[in-house]
Formats: structure tokens, C-alpha cells, sequence
């Protein structure tokens, strides 16, 4: 039997629904995956985008304030979608609160930024990803799989272009 995950949503703008329509997507992909997402609470401080959360992505409660997603019982994992200069801050506090999270690119502004966060991480012992969202697609693996069996050569520069139907 499946067990659901709390979902927290820090920022609802077009990044936020694309990790909730992610989320909703991962059993279609990974079938063997035990886990179900369930939409507890998403944090915009802009209210039509709050109420955009509870009505089309179907989170169950939504808020201005953030860090009532990282205080909720209820939500384990979070995903980091505001603005990048909220990153840090956002990250460093749901590693404290026991939350996982999901952060958007880039995770830190600077260096310094992203050794704080991985250290709050380890720290708290939760898991994290950054969001790099055309590391595994089909096209990107079998250029790769090319690149690395040497049958197009020795290759000294590399140049790609997605066109996304978004």
C-alpha cells in the first residue's frame, strides 16, 4: 500500500506548479515507487497565485507566510520555488524544521550561500535535490551514451538547444 508524503509548496509561481504537476507525475514514471504526494500547503505572498494552489493544483490550505509550510505537521518534504534570493534563507529553515526539500536552480546565490545550505542539510540529516531539469531526458542520455562510446569522435565543444511545446 502506498504511503503519501506531505507536500509543502514555497512559492506558487510557474516553477511551483511545474514541481506539483512533477510530483503528481512520479508514479506514472517510477511504478515501483511506494509513495504518493499529498498537496498539504503552499506559501505565495501573492493571494491570487495562494488561491491558484488550492483550486487548480489542489493543495489543501494556502498561506502568505512560508514558514507556516516549514511549522505544518503534516508536510515532510518542501519544495523551494520562490524567488532566488529567498533560497538560503528558505533552505537553511527547512533543513531545521526536518523538512526535505526540492530547490530550484540555483539552490545558492554564491558559493558561500550553497556551503551553508548543504551544511544545514547535513546537519539536520534531511535529503535534498536541486532542480537541473534536462539532466535525464531521452535525448540528453543518448547524446551522452554518443559522446561517451567515442563514435563521434573526440568531441572539444558542445552546444545544445531544447525547444520546449511550454
Amino acid at each position: 500500500m502506498a504511503r503519501e508524503i506531505g507536500i509543502g509548496l514555497l512559492g506558487v509561481g510557474w516553477i511551483g506548479r511545474l514541481h506539483t504537476v512533477a510530483y503528481r507525475r512520479v508514479n506514472d514514471h517510477y511504478s515501483e515507487c511506494e509513495a504518493v504526494p499529498r498537496f498539504v500547503i503552499a506559501a505565495d505572498d501573492v493571494a491570487s497565485r495562494a488561491e491558484f494552489a488550492r483550486g487548480r493544483l489542489g493543495y489543501e490550505q494556502v498561506t502568505s507566510d512560508w514558514r507556516e509550510v516549514l511549522a505544518h505537521a503534516e508536510v515532510e518534504a518542501v519544495s523551494i520555488t520562490a524567488p532566488n534570493f529567498m533560497h538560503r534563507e528558505m533552505a537553511i529553515a527547512a533543513a531545521e524544521a526536518g523538512k526535505h526539500f526540492w530547490g530550484e536552480k540555483p539552490l545558492g546565490r554564491f558559493p558561500r550561500e550553497t556551503v551553508e545550505i548543504a551544511a544545514a542539510a547535513e546537519a539536520a540529516g534531511v535529503r535534498t535535490i536541486v532542480g537541473l531539469n534536462y539532466r535525464h531526458p531521452p535525448a540528453v542520455q543518448y547524446a551522452r551514451q554518443l559522446i561517451a562510446s567515442g563514435e563521434l569522435g573526440e568531441i572539444t565543444r558542445y552546444r545544445g538547444c531544447f525547444l520546449g511545446d511550454y
